[in-house]
Order: structure tokens, then C-alpha cells, then sequence
């Protein structure tokens, strides 16, 4: 390689490395919606909220993404995008198998709440993992579903928080499951 090529070729990868550095970049700035959420008018300064402003991330994002075709999609089948949180997608890869797992306030026969964890899917899917590199952050999982699954899939986003569980490579068992509860757990 001549030293003119060498130098495009660092040139590159110097650019490479200060693009995604700039796209995990975190800074400080004052949140307007703190200021609306505690009464203050963006005009006033005093006792101003200051949060972390969101890590800046689209084109690590779009470095790192693993999306899908279409061609995926069967017939009678839905692709389904559900934000999970990042540390969950680390071993995921298109084709996998996972269980969805939701975990929501249910309100019991004595009038008292209490944390309920449900396996509402079994052997789903994956058609796509999109991850942004925030471990503390959110990123996206693509499942293949059938109309029905994805309306309990849907809800269940809105209504707590979800979980993924990755199945073992060829099992395809389905299990009868229970709610889970700390009372059934310490009760039985």
C-alpha cells in the first residue's frame, strides 16, 4: 500500500471512530418538561431541574442495527416491534427463539396490589434486533407474531414491563405457566 492510501484508510477510520464517539456523547442541559412538571415557566431560572440529556445516538444506531426483509414475514403472520430494555437484547440475533414475559401491578381478591410476572408468549420468533450500545437504555426486538399474539404483545408494552427470555436452539416446547408472585413462591 502506497503511504497516500495508507493515510485515506487512517483518514477513514479516524472520521469512523469521531462519529461514534460524537454519537455516545452525553451532556447536560435544563429539561423544559421538568421546568413545565414543577410549575416553572421557561422563563425562570431559579431552582431549574437539570437533567442528563438523552446520549446522542442515531448513528451508532445505525451502525450497530440488525434489521430484517420483509421477505421474512409468512403469510397470516405480523412483525411487531417492542422497545426492551438493552442489557436483555445482548445474546439476541435474527432467528432466535424467546419467550415474552410481562411483569404488572394485578389487583387481588383482598382488595390489595401486588406484582404478578406472566409468560405471554412461548416460542416466538426473532426477526430483528436493533441495539444502541446504552445498556441502561432501550432498545427495539422485532418478533414475528399472529394477530392475536401481537394485541397481548401490544397491551402488555402498555400495561408493565416486558422481559425476553432466550429458548435453548430446538426447543420448540410449549408449557402450561402459571403467574408468578412472591406470596405463591413463599406460601407453597
Amino acid at each position: 500500500m502506497n503511504k497516500r492510501s495508507t493515510t485515506a484508510v487512517f483518514a477513514a477510520m479516524g472520521l469512523m471512530f469521531l462519529c461514534i464517539g460524537w454519537s455516545m456523547a452525553t451532556d447536560e442541559k435544563d429539561c423544559p418538561f421538568a421546568k413545565q412538571e414543577a410549575g416553572q415557566t421557561a422563563g425562570e431560572n431559579k431552582g431549574a431541574v437539570r437533567h442528563a440529556k438523552p446520549a446522542r445516538r442515531p448513528l451508532l444506531a445505525w451502525l450497530l442495527r440488525k434489521s430484517f426483509g420483509r421477505d421474512m414475514l409468512s403469510g397470516g403472520y405480523r412483525s411487531l416491534a417492542l422497545p426492551i430494555k438493552e442489557y436483555q437484547l445482548l445474546n439476541l440475533r435474527p432467528g432466535d427463539f424467546v419467550d415474552v414475559m410481562a411483569t404488572f401491578d394485578a389487583s387481588m381478591k383482598d382488595n390489595r396490589k401486588e406484582k404478578v410476572t406472566a409468560t405471554l408468549l412461548q416460542h416466538v420468533k426473532v426477526l430483528g434486533v436493533v441495539k444502541t450500545g446504552d445498556l441502561e437504555g432501550r432498545g427495539v426486538l422485532h418478533l414475528l407474531l399472529n394477530p392475536n399474539e401481537a394485541q397481548y404483545a401490544a397491551l402488555a408494552r402498555y400495561q408493565g414491563e416486558l422481559d425476553i427470555a432466550l429458548r435453548a436452539e430446538g426447543d420448540s416446547e410449549m408449557h402450561p405457566m402459571e403467574m408468578a408472585s412472591f406470596r405463591k413462591l413463599f406460601t407453597k
